[in-house]
């Protein structure tokens, strides 16, 4: 459901670690999907963080950097650390 949305510009990455609504969306099983994955996300970020001796944000943005950036598709978006969202 989150590949389809993204393919589709709904939802995409963003600098800060998580998945963001690109356009608004009535979708409320997308919104739980999107919801949960970011919660995932963030208790991943939490524990590489006690790890690193890091911020949680800090790790999240390591993380877009090094690895969710990378896997974005053709005509994906993101929202870059200035807010503004880019196709990739």
């Amino acid at each position: 459901m989150i590949d389809e949305a993204k393919v589709e510009g709904v939802v995409g990455e963003q600098a800060d670690g998580y998945l963001g609504f690109r356009s608004g969306t009535s979708d409320s099983d997308l919104q739980e999907a999107v919801r949960v994955t970011n919660e995932a996300r963030r208790r991943a970020y939490a524990s590489r963080a006690a790890e690193t001796g890091v911020s949680t944000e800090v790790a999240a943005a390591r993380m877009f950097e090094a690895l969710l950036r990378a896997r974005l598709a053709e005509g994906e978006w993101y929202r870059n650390a200035q807010g503004q969202w880019v196709q990739n």
